[in-house]
């Protein structure tokens, strides 16, 4: 099987309840398969180590980005992230061809329901992972889109437990997918 890097962005992981299960369901599907780095935890000072993140990419076939969308844009240790590791020499440039033909594929959560990106008022999820979607192209990967999964957030003592075990239940599944999404990309 393929290897499996999948990247968690979310600036307080263990707060959240969408992205927090989304992650906890892929580690407990893939195990050793998939190696996943917590942004956040590993680089709360936003240093990031471009070796070891370079080295990760090249170690995988596979590449997730996990993160929930912000302002219609990624969080900011993802796009640090993005920033300091794809850069010359390694993504791109004469002898930078070293991510060519590695799939990305995206997944984000929204705390607004899916009808709010549909729309030209506020446009869609394609428009706001297309700076996400052309690095990775310029870089010669293998884009493979973007999986959201909408409505997802709970704020403690805004919403009720029913609100809770629903956005549990809809994280669940959408794991569910992905992970069926990586194993076909896997194949």
């Amino acid at each position: 099987m393929s290897k499996i890097l999948i990247i968690s962005a979310h600036q307080n992981l263990n707060q959240s309840v969408s992205n927090r299960l989304i992650i906890k369901e892929l580690a407990e599907h893939f195990g050793s398969k998939a190696q996943i780095r917590r942004l956040s935890d590993l680089y709360p000072d936003y240093q990031i180590d471009v070796q070891a993140e370079q080295k990760a990419l090249l170690d995988a076939d596979i590449v997730l980005l996990q993160y929930p969308t912000f302002w219609y844009n990624p969080p900011s240790i993802l796009q640090k992230w993005l920033e300091d590791i794809l850069v010359f020499g390694f993504a791109y440039g004469p002898d930078g061809s070293q991510l060519a033909g590695k799939k990305l594929l995206v997944s984000t959560t929204t705390g607004k329901p899916a009808h709010f990106y549909t729309g030209e008022l506020f446009g869609n999820v394609e428009e706001m992972v297309k700076a996400v979607r052309l690095s990775a192209e310029f870089a010669s990967m293998d884009w493979q889109g973007v999986h959201a999964l909408h409505g997802v957030l709970y704020v403690p003592n805004m919403h009720s437990a029913d609100d809770l075990a629903n956005i549990e239940n809809q994280a669940k599944a959408f794991a569910k997918k992905l992970i069926s999404e990586i194993e076909k990309l896997a194949s």
